[in-house]
């Protein structure tokens, strides 16, 4: 089953965040305006990097990459929105 398909409730319990990392996901979100459904797709993207490492946990890493996925993400959208305007 793919992430995108698994209940929140799942998410939260097989993939949970130490409590620095859930501090560090939040202060960025903050900074960044990230909804909460945002955050659980970075949790989940976390979670697939750090199987893809052979981790059983989230590593700090593998949080940070998938939150650096997430802002390269939005400056490509926005580029490609003002290269179409």
């Amino acid at each position: 089953m793919s992430n995108a398909k698994v209940l929140f409730e799942v998410t939260t319990e097989a993939s949970a965040l130490a409590t620095e990392q859930q501090k560090m996901l939040t202060n960025v979100a903050a900074k960044q305006n990230w909804s909460n459904r945002v955050q659980i797709k970075i949790i989940q993207l976390a979670r697939t990097i750090a199987d893809l490492a052979g981790d059983e946990k989230i590593s700090d890493k593998a949080l940070w990459e998938a939150m650096t996925l997430r802002r390269r993400g939005i400056h490509k959208q926005q580029a490609i929105a003002r290269e179409t305007q």
